[in-house]
């Protein structure tokens, strides 16, 4: 149940993730045209992609807001083994004709579904564990490293592998919240960076990683001149960029790095290190705390429902975020390794800005709904005798049945 001020307090929430999104979308259409005008005015092609991209966009933050979420609860399973479908499907084809195989390209754009997959884990985690207890046990854990696994290989297959280990944090953040063990969530944290260390040791046996993912780790472990001047070039270039910036930055479209093009995937996976050479220390600060302020506005939404499967959908949405936009800063600084991973809402990545979008209007939807009913164990209201409780043997399609709203 919400409260008159809760309620206040979520529709305030909500304004700021909205701000915040838009504001992100905005820096990254001004960077993307930044990094590839190459002396033309705004807005140069790559812009005007991006213009478009985050249209289409837009339009599906605000279909997604506008619609129940409640609805998502019931299609969860089918949306997530519907995406799983289709990057098996694309697996398929890339053993059959050998090379990548990371989008279906359409006739006026290409579809990554992987990022897709996010959202569809995120649905699929939160239907599965919004009503259970066994999670609290180790034998309870099995479902969820289930849900997980499967398309966490079928994205590291494509290849993917940035991608790919974004779903790990997702699935720990949606047990504790679910109310799993801690030791039982570090245990498996400790498992699965056992796991990632094997998966890279026997990569020349199983082809779990590409040859320039082994190069890409290796040089990020490994950093003498050999490395600099080879696999760890980029590295070298980004540093050169964030390091020039300074305090203000050298100006709007002035990077060396940017404009004499020595910086690889710039507009891309590297975006963060010219807004840091164009903008410096108060530029790239800004764009860090705005992140922090959209991962705070779904996390506190998220708090502040009191409906199980809305607020396991944030907090997974929430620390999706925040795992991708740490991943991407912490490569392009040289603190975590080069994955090719997207900056969520700037890097010129279209399914990665679809995706987002929806994923914020999810969010939205889960604040703009107040729903009445919920699980016995999550109401805890300061009168609780002025509260209705549900019978503890209610079975859980009976809950769903009965959620009314205001």
């Amino acid at each position: 149940m919400t409260t008159a001020a809760g309620a206040g307090k979520v529709g305030r929430w909500r304004l700021v993730l909205f701000a915040s999104s838009l504001a992100l979308t905005a820096l990254g259409i001004l960077f993307v045209h930044s990094t590839t005008a190459y002396g033309d005015p705004f807005p140069s092609r790559g812009a005007r992609g991006q213009i478009l991209k985050a249209a289409v966009a837009l339009a599906g933050l605000l279909v997604a807001a506008r619609l129940d979420y409640r609805h998502l609860d019931r299609w969860a399973y089918a949306i997530f083994w519907t995406v799983a479908a289709v990057l098996a499907g694309m697996l398929a084809v890339k053993l059959a004709s050998g090379g990548r195989n990371r989008f279906i390209h359409l006739y006026l754009f290409q579809v990554q579904p992987s990022e897709l997959m996010k959202i569809g884990l995120i649905l699929a985690l939160a239907r599965y564990l919004r009503f259970r207890e066994d999670q609290k046990r180790v034998a309870g854990l099995v479902g969820p490293f289930s849900l997980t696994l499967g398309p966490m290989i079928l994205v590291l297959l494509q290849p993917n592998l940035g991608l790919s280990l974004m779903f790990p944090p997702v699935l720990v953040a949606m047990l504790f919240v679910s109310g799993s063990r801690p030791r039982h969530l570090a245990t498996a944290a400790v498992a699965g960076v056992t796991l990632l260390a094997a998966a890279y040791l026997a990569s020349d046996r199983l082809p779990l990683l590409q040859r320039y993912q082994r190069d890409r780790l290796q040089s990020f472990v490994a950093r003498g001149s050999a490395s600099s001047r080879n696999q760890g070039f980029q590295l070298r270039q980004s540093l050169i960029a964030v390091g020039s910036g300074g305090p203000l930055g050298k100006g709007y479209g002035r990077g060396t790095q940017n404009t004499l093009d020595y910086l690889p995937e710039k507009e891309t996976d590297f975006i963060f290190s010219i807004v840091a050479e164009e903008t410096g220390f108060a530029g790239a600060g800004a764009l860090v705390l705005l992140y922090g302020v959209l991962v705070t506005s779904i996390l506190r939404i998220g708090l502040y429902t009191r409906e199980p499967f809305g607020r396991l959908v944030a907090a997974g949405i929430g620390v999706s975020f925040a795992a991708q936009a740490f991943e991407n800063i912490g490569m392009t600084l040289g603190l975590t390794p080069i994955t090719g991973i997207a900056l969520p809402f700037v890097s010129l990545a279209g399914s990665n800005l679809v995706a987002s979008h929806l994923a914020v209007g999810i969010v939205l939807s889960i604040g703009a709904r107040r729903v009445r009913v919920v699980a016995p164990k999550d109401l805890d209201p300061p009168a609780a005798a002025r509260v209705h409780r549900l019978l503890d043997d209610r079975p859980a399609a009976l809950l769903e049945a009965r959620w009314p709203t205001e």
